[in-house]
């Protein structure tokens, strides 16, 4: 059953196996998941703040919460609901941590409200890995694989995930979904799931 941790810039969601930890960092929450030490280890994944790309000024690369509030219901399901703003874009979001048998769901949901809809929503982060662990592409799901679990990232339709080289051993991914022009209200589902895998050999990346 997860618990929440309070320090001073810090609330973490601990389960068994992975936390997720809420980092106060200057002006807003970042996040990222680590191995809490008691399952196979996972490689290290943080968020990347709200900053557009240069090449894609419109696209916003993460969203930028000011608020944090995290808690665990009667049923033991930890969740942690975050807010704040970036220019025009008002964003919220929901993060729900599950411990099941055998494998941690992290379902985070993301909406923003924004009077501009030519902007895609995305959700970007850093994840430790080798460059040969890589495919470039643009799969539903990636998956990276231990020797006792395998590691899931993936987005509901219509969003999607994407992936590529950032340098110093990281690999970028991004969740996002294109804009709609029809509706100033915009959101974007994935998750990541931890799962209790023997069968694997070796950290290795499939989609």
């Amino acid at each position: 059953m997860p618990e929440i941790e309070v320090s001073s810039g810090r609330e973490t969601i601990l389960t068994s196996c992975i936390q997720v930890r809420f980092l106060w960092f200057a002006d807003h929450w970042k996040h990222e998941l680590v191995s809490s030490g008691k399952c196979a280890p996972i490689p290290r994944i943080w968020s990347v703040g709200a900053v557009p790309r240069p090449e894609i000024p419109k696209k916003i690369y993460s969203p930028f919460y000011q608020r944090l509030d995290a808690q665990v219901d009667p049923s033991g399901i930890a969740h942690a609901s975050l807010g704040g703003q970036f220019g025009e874009h008002n964003f919220s979001a929901t993060f729900t941590v599950e411990e099941r048998p055998q494998e941690v769901v992290i379902e985070v949901e993301v909406v923003d409200h924004s009077s501009d809809s030519s902007d895609d929503l995305a959700a970007t982060y850093l994840i430790e890995a080798s460059d040969g662990e890589l495919t470039p592409g643009d799969p539903l799901s990636i998956a990276w694989h231990h020797p006792e679990c395998r590691l899931v990232f993936e987005a509901d339709s219509p969003g999607k995930v994407t992936a590529d080289e950032a340098g110093m051993g990281t690999i970028r991914l991004q969740a996002s979904v294109p804009s709609d022009s029809s509706s100033t209200v915009h959101r974007l589902k994935y998750r990541w799931k931890w799962i209790h895998d023997p069968s694997h050999q070796i950290w290795d990346r499939d989609v």
